[in-house]
């Protein structure tokens, strides 16, 4: 199957020692990756569309595109599109599936998982760029001269702990098996971990060519084809990219002839393998997930999703899904925050952390633990704290340092919007910002884009006066006829949180002002009204429909490393019917996303010479 969709990626020739000399390397990536990706992946953004509840659409702040008239003929349907009806008499569209980069941490965690040794070299690598908030997006994961000079040392560095660890990482002996014999079994094992497939023979035959290269330079000359080799390897486009290619499928329709389908094409077993461990586990496959590969037995839904199951058991599942809710809900970000010590003298680093932990902990519980309702991900009335944060809050009862669940007043604190991490995270080092925290929910909770403001106005936010209270200036700051616009969808939003200090502190006065937490949703589908503050708000937002298909369209995105289009609304419906039915557990959703058409298949690339319009059609819905 490889073999005809792209030829292998050839070897470069080595100049003293090095593959610096003789490899092109970003010439490499675009030819490779050319080959193996039909014409929609090629220099495309993912699509943005955002659908609410109702069926409408709205347009994600970071779409460079969207064009109401090319979806008119969509939402002018008597039903919506992703209605029942229409989902079951068609055909399903996977959707633009993207040439995906290793960011750092899949990097990190594959090269650990290779060599059997945490060496992360990604650590200094360029920041992953973010799109659509998450760091894994193909629209951001792009190469760059400095992204190839840091891959070719870090490769470098990898070989060399290779060479001196051959012993363990080589299943032969060359003074017994031969040079030759043993470098090409180091090629074949190691370099389908590498690549996450077996290697063709002539992939395997250009690699092991670098054994004469190394006969030229200093001895040992095993060695210094072993690193050439692993170099090599590290290098190819093959290691650094999730290279997606799919094979024909035979597929029957309501009243067509059965044949090959022709839209679609099936992820390979190797390519589910792949697809499942960077979703599931932010790496490369372990040897059982090879092993199902390798066997054809990841060919069906309920294969694919005895996989996840095993998967979401293991403890490596829970950093890898904290991932996503540290990228979605931001709590991280408090890692990085300083604050005015003329405002918060006693605000010290580690309470940092702890903020930090709490907001994971008590995620990790409801993801993993036994209730399993997200639902409380937004209403809950406890939390977990050790001793040191307990104080911080001045929460009493609560000894020793290690993170236990503890009760809180209902009344005050309701789930993750009313924890310090994330009070802190949309807080200014100086005060509160009722704009940080209404944008925070409209965008994160509700997935509402909001527009950037006007270009010729000055984003100038209030400054502390002691003579008045936050809201008060933000509600004069918002009486700007420029800005009161989008400050309606915002501010009486934030005003509900006033009550949480720039470090996430319950508090009941302002510089002797008391506080006027009552607060106000508007524009939303299903949660519109008034509250007396953020705990009783987060309640009415943690029953919303809209909030919910929020959470499935967040973990769409980053699972899919995409923004959606239209043609994936089918799909987002059915998770949420699954998540919904299940009691909103988020375990259940992700078995069912891996399990979908959108996980498994991907369009099929267009015939050579078919018309040019469909192929820019795929591109334009690609780049919305």
């Amino acid at each position: 199957m490889h073999g005809s969709a792209m030829r292998p990626v050839s070897c470069p020739r080595a100049v003293g020692g090095s593959l610096r000399g003789g490899l092109a390397l970003l010439a490499v990536f675009a030819v490779a990756c050319e080959e193996a990706a039909p014409p929609e992946t090629a220099g495309v953004a993912p699509g943005v569309d955002a659908r609410t509840p109702g069926g409408g659409f709205v347009p994600a702040k970071d779409a460079a595109v969207f064009d109401p008239a090319a979806d008119a003929g969509v939402v002018e349907l008597p039903a919506p599109p992703s209605a029942p009806e229409h989902c079951a008499l068609r055909p399903s569209d996977p959707g633009p599936a993207l040439i995906r980069r290793l960011n750092r941490r899949e990097y990190d965690n594959t090269i650990r998982d290779l060599v059997g040794t945490d060496l992360a070299p990604a650590e200094s690598f360029l920041p992953d760029e973010e799109f659509l908030g998450f760091d894994n997006q193909a629209a951001s994961l792009q190469i760059s001269p400095l992204h190839a000079e840091q891959y070719m040392t870090a490769a470098e560095f990898v070989a060399d702990h290779v060479a001196a660890h051959r012993g363990a990482l080589l299943d032969c002996d060359p003074a017994a098996a031969g040079d030759v014999a043993c470098l090409r079994a180091f090629i074949e094992g190691f370099g389908l971990r590498a690549w996450r497939r077996p290697l063709e023979a002539a992939e395997v035959d250009a690699l092991a060519g670098l054994y004469d290269a190394a006969a030229a330079l200093d001895p040992p000359q095993f060695d210094t084809a072993l690193k050439l080799v692993v170099q090599a390897l590290l290098e190819s486009p093959n290691f650094l990219f999730r290279i997606e290619v799919g094979e024909p499928f035979e597929s029957v329709r309501l009243g067509e002839p059965g044949g090959l389908d022709p839209t679609r094409v099936r992820l390979s077993d190797w390519e589910i393998a792949s697809r499942l461990s960077y979703l599931l586990w932010q790496t490369m496959p372990d040897a059982e997930l090879f092993e199902a590969a390798a066997r054809g037995e990841l060919a069906t839904r309920a294969q694919v999703q005895a996989q996840a199951r095993r998967m979401l058991a293991h403890e490596r599942a829970r950093p890898a899904m904290l991932a996503f809710f540290d990228q979605w809900l931001r709590y991280a970000e408090t890692l990085k925050i300083d604050r005015d010590p003329l405002y918060y003298p006693d605000f010290r680093p580690e309470y940092r952390d702890l903020l930090v932990t709490e907001s994971r902990t008590f995620i990790s519980n409801l993801v993993f633990g036994a209730e399993r309702d997200l639902r409380q991900l937004f209403s809950a009335s406890y939390t977990f704290m050790d001793e040191t944060l307990a104080r911080f809050y001045g929460v009493g009862g609560v000894e020793g340092p290690g993170f236990r669940r503890v009760e809180l007043d209902p009344a005050q604190r309701a789930g993750i919007l009313t924890h310090g991490a994330v009070m802190a995270a949309t807080a200014k080092p100086n005060m509160t910002s009722p704009v940080f925290r209404g944008q925070y929910v409209r965008e994160r909770v509700l997935c509402t884009p909001l527009p950037p403001p006007p270009p010729n106005i000055p984003v100038v936010p209030p400054s502390p006066d002691p003579d008045s209270s936050t809201r008060e200036k933000f509600e004069e700051h918002g009486r700007n006829p420029a800005c009161s616009g989008c400050h309606q969808l915002m501010d009486p939003i934030g005003f509900g949180f006033e009550n949480f200090d720039a470090v996430g502190r319950w508090r009941t006065e302002e510089n002797g002002h008391p506080i006027d937490s009552s607060c106000q949703l508007a524009a939303t589908q299903d949660a519109d009204g008034s509250f007396a503050n953020g705990a009783e708000m987060a309640r009415r937002l943690a029953e919303s429909e809209q909030v919910q298909r929020c959470v499935v369209t967040q973990f769409y995105r980053f699972a899919q490393g995409r923004g959606e289009t239209l043609a994936d609304l089918c799909t987002l419906d059915g998770l949420y019917d699954a998540y919904a039915a299940s009691g909103f557990d988020f375990l259940v959703m992700v078995e069912h996303l891996v399990a979908s058409d959108a996980f498994r298949f991907r369009r099929r690339p267009p015939a050579s010479g078919a018309d040019e319009s469909e192929t820019g059609a795929d591109a334009q819905e690609a780049a919305r």
